[in-house]
């Protein structure tokens, strides 16, 4: 019988100041405790259709615990610490993965430790400028480049990232990742084990998030990978290696209405393959409380597009269901209705997506093929007001791949339960 790792078992720290130290010592001891629970629990039917991913059969639940803790400041300097542990429950009857028919989705049953967070940041005096700089390891949000928070083991990056704040409602940041330090630990104790992908040649981001002009946000972000070895993830190209990728992202909240337009772009260079890319639109309206989606993504038949680094196909999918928007040649056409039932911390949406793929984009995404599926879905995302720092994700989907298969529907549950302190 497993032992529930001892770092489970520690005792919650007392949150402190974090304002300027007068010294070393008050800053070391000063500084502020985090931490978060994190269960997910994964269930699908199985079926025999091939896009179907590492959902398939997964009977599967896991736990995490991070632990973090951020000294006060001292002459702008802070230091960053954090560990996690994963558990796996054995909730499966077996350790094959669910991406060839078991039940094990090893994104939920990681059983590893690992510190995952261990930066040091410097903060410019505001009056001069409003910068900072973060060197080592840490956790990345942005489109390309993401740190993977729908299962209990985050990943998190080996980075250096300069933030600027001096213009106008305008985000700025630099990225240098020299290592991806993958949730799967050397001491999992499933078979997949994969600590880190060290960058022979570092990766190279800019990313820009603006909001200047009223109702308009704006969203970029370019990357460049110099690597010979592939850095990706399923479902997108796992040996996605010697490009520049770029993503554009516009949304558009109408003034004094409730209408909201969004559109993307993204676009993959590779210096030995096709390129590739894809593009979406969507338009939103809210009626007395109701929110309206449409929303219509393609990809080009060339290739499947990269994704997000970081175990995240898209993050800034249009699509509301779990079905990446990644496939080449894959055109998804939806729509979803949002409510919040006037319960605080409620978001419930219910969406339906129908899918076309043409035969040349059905090769080149390795036999992938959506043409004629469908994919309904439910989710619900909970924060009671009650108890701070408590939240559930539930989301329930049911996807008919129209494939000359014995099997080729399947149901998914994935349920979440986080509380940080």
């Amino acid at each position: 019988m497993k032992k529930i790792p001892v770092i489970m078992l520690v005792s919650l720290g007392t949150v402190c100041a974090s304002a300027q130290a007068e010294n070393l010592q008050e800053a070391l001891s000063g500084g502020t405790f985090t931490g978060e629970i994190r269960n997910t629990l994964g269930l699908a039917t199985q079926t025999d259709a091939k896009a179907s991913g590492p959902f398939n059969n997964a009977k599967s639940l896991g736990s995490a615990i991070t632990l973090d803790y951020l000294t006060g400041a001292y002459y702008g300097f802070t230091l960053g610490l954090g560990a996690q542990s994963g558990y796996d429950w054995g909730l499966q009857s077996n350790d094959v993965s669910s991406f060839v028919g078991g039940e094990n989705d090893r994104r939920v049953t990681t059983d590893a430790t690992s510190l995952y967070h261990a930066f040091l940041q410097y903060d410019f005096d505001k009056t001069i400028t409003d910068t900072r700089v973060r060197f080592g390891r840490q956790s990345l949000v942005s489109p390309l480049v993401m740190t993977d928070g729908m299962y209990p083991m985050q990943d998190t990056y080996d980075a250096l990232v300069i933030q600027n704040k001096d213009f106008n409602k305008t985000d700025l940041r630099f990225m240098y990742i020299s290592k991806w330090n993958r949730r799967y630990g050397d001491d999992n104790e499933g078979s997949i084990t994969e600590a880190t992908k060290e960058f022979d040649n570092p990766l190279v981001s800019l990313y820009l998030n603006n909001n200047s002009i009223e109702g308009l946000n704006i969203e970029a972000q370019w990357l460049s990978n110099n690597n010979d070895e592939g850095v990706g993830d399923p479902p997108a190209d796992v040996n996605a290696h010697d490009y520049d990728t770029s993503f554009l992202g516009l949304t558009y909240k109408i003034p004094d209405s409730t209408w909201e337009l969004g559109a993307k772009n993204l676009s993959a260079n590779f210096d030995d393959s096709a390129d590739t890319g894809y593009w979406g639109a969507r338009v939103k309206k809210t009626f007395d409380g109701i929110g309206v989606q449409l929303a219509y993504t393609s990809v080009d038949d060339a290739a499947n597009f990269p994704g997000s680094l970081g175990h995240v196909p898209m993050f800034r999918a249009y699509s509301p269901g779990l079905t990446p928007e990644v496939f080449a040649g894959l055109k998804a056409t939806s729509i979803a209705v949002d409510y919040n039932f006037d319960v605080p911390g409620l978001f419930t949406r219910v969406g339906y997506t129908s899918y076309k793929q043409s035969d040349e984009g059905i090769k080149n995404s390795i036999d992938n093929d959506l043409d004629g599926g469908y994919e309904a879905s439910l989710q619900v995302n909970y924060k009671p007001a009650s108890i701070k720092g408590l939240s559930t994700i539930v989301q329930l989907s049911y996807m008919d791949y129209d494939q000359d298969v014995d099997t080729d529907d399947m149901t998914v549950l994935r349920t979440s339960l986080n509380y940080k302190f």
